[in-house]
């Protein structure tokens, strides 16, 4: 499965616009990764999505990220930008989001009541027709270029890539040209963002359904 990470923003419920059956699956969904995430820390079997949810665990997404978050903030996240089974992308995304987001020490017991799991489903991938054809407060969008390693050496280049979830780029404010920035800046490329730079960006826009659950929650269900 292939993983990418992304930054958040302070968590704010369930989003709007869902209706209630995909807001409680999704939040089924979180209960699923707190099991996941304490089982193994406690060294116990891992749980299986059946039973949580009436979702089938076989179930193939477009697309998935779990995220940790504490009180002051972002704590992990990692995703798949590819379709997987329901259950696997689950527990390999809540683990690697709590063990290996390389920005984060790995998450510990001791920590975890302070936990919110966030779930975020993703659909509706499509081609955008140029890097602004996409709108805030609806998508998500994946941007890749390929351009010059640095200015002192022109003609070594690499690919970049970056992706940002619909509520991160919500919840942070960003207008479309300052998230098209963030983008090729979290991408790693540190040269000048020029009308030709742009201009070469390919984009694709997505949406997600996504909710949160803290581990207050969890534990009192």
């Amino acid at each position: 499965m292939q993983k990418t990470s992304e930054a958040s923003a302070p968590l704010k419920g369930v989003r709007p616009g869902l209706s209630d059956d995909m807001s409680s699956a999704t939040q089924d969904l979180c209960v699923y990764c707190f099991e996941v995430l304490l089982a193994r820390l406690q060294g116990t079997p891992q749980p299986s999505l059946k039973g949580q949810t009436d979702e089938s665990p076989v179930r193939e997404v477009p697309g998935l990220f779990v995220s940790w978050h504490n009180p002051a903030g972002l704590r992990g996240c990692i995703g798949s930008l590819q379709p997987v089974e329901l259950e696997r992308g689950l527990s390999d995304c809540a683990l690697s989001s709590a063990f290996r987001d390389r920005r984060f020490p790995p998450i510990s017991l001791k920590e975890v009541k302070s936990l919110t799991c966030r779930v975020s489903i993703l659909h509706t991938f499509e081609p955008c027709q140029d890097p602004t054809d996409w709108k805030v407060g609806v998508h998500g969008v994946t941007v890749s270029f390929t351009a010059s390693l640095c200015i002192l050496c022109p003609c070594s280049t690499c690919r970049y890539t970056a992706t940002l979830l619909p509520e991160v780029i919500l919840e942070e404010g960003m207008t479309q040209e300052a998230a098209l920035d963030n983008a090729i800046r979290k991408a790693g490329y540190r040269g000048l963002c020029t009308s030709r730079l742009m201009s070469s960006v390919e984009a694709t826009r997505f949406q997600s359904a996504t909710s949160d659950l803290s581990f207050q929650t969890f534990a009192n269900r």
